[in-house]
């Protein structure tokens, strides 16, 4: 049984880390890349860590040398020592989870991806439960990780989950664990709200199954036109970057 997705979730296409350019003036997770999305009228798609100090920021990488140029690891820093790191060479900062419902204010639907890659879950969860649930407007979380997304089905059940999934090609993983993974069996004890599916693994039966039986299908990362095309004819809306619908 599927738990029923409300119907915002798929009245809006998302973007992928905010509405951010490939020149790197708006870098993606950043405070204007959300102002951007919410102006153009998109949900705003983003991921979460949690610091040493309990805090829940915004990024896509604990490792924030991609984005910062330092190497620095967000579960081992303090919201304090992130403070003065820049993103992309601009003058944007690491904005909190907080910081982005605060600007969102519930003009567009969110949906916050968990970087859980722990085999627990508890304080980066219970950190983004706190967050959404003091929100009045549209917002939705999700994850790769299962435990997870049971984690909401289990202490906050009213919060929107999601979970997200691939095909997990080229991931160094037994067998038997990317299938587990793939096919998304655990979505029978953590009953999400939705699926997220990668979309060059997409159609694939487990995920004709899930619609059939009336599950919200959202399909990532659209990057082209053709990508759009196609996702528009296997799921039910999409989380897009640099291509707009």
């Amino acid at each position: 049984m599927t738990a029923t997705a409300p119907s915002w979730l798929t009245e809006v296409a998302y973007a992928h880390r905010g509405l951010h350019d490939v020149a790197g003036t708006v870098p993606e997770n950043s405070l204007p890349a959300f102002e951007a999305a919410i102006a153009a009228g998109y949900g705003i798609e983003l991921d979460v860590h949690l610091t040493s100090d309990g805090r829940v920021v915004v990024t896509h990488d604990d490792d924030l040398a991609r984005v910062t140029g330092r190497t620095v690891s967000v579960a081992a820093s303090t919201l304090a020592a992130l403070a003065g790191l820049r993103l992309g060479g601009t003058d944007e900062g690491i904005p909190t989870l907080d910081d982005v419902l605060d600007l969102v204010a519930g003009r567009v639907p969110v949906m916050v991806e968990i970087k859980n890659v722990r085999r627990q879950a508890g304080p980066l969860e219970a950190a983004v439960a706190g967050a959404v649930r003091a929100v009045d407007g549209p917002v939705c979380v999700a994850s790769f990780n299962p435990r997870t997304v049971g984690w909401f089905a289990k202490h906050h059940p009213t919060v929107v989950r999601g979970q997200t999934a691939s095909s997990f090609a080229g991931v160094d993983a037994p067998y038997l664990a990317r299938r587990v993974l793939a096919s998304m069996a655990a979505n029978r004890w953590t009953r999400p709200h939705f699926v997220s599916y990668e979309l060059s693994a997409l159609p694939n039966r487990w995920c004709d199954r899930w619609r059939a039986a009336g599950g919200a299908l959202v399909t990532w990362t659209v990057r082209t036109g053709d990508d759009l095309t196609r996702a528009r004819t296997v799921a039910d809306t999409h989380i897009f970057e640099h291509v707009e619908p």
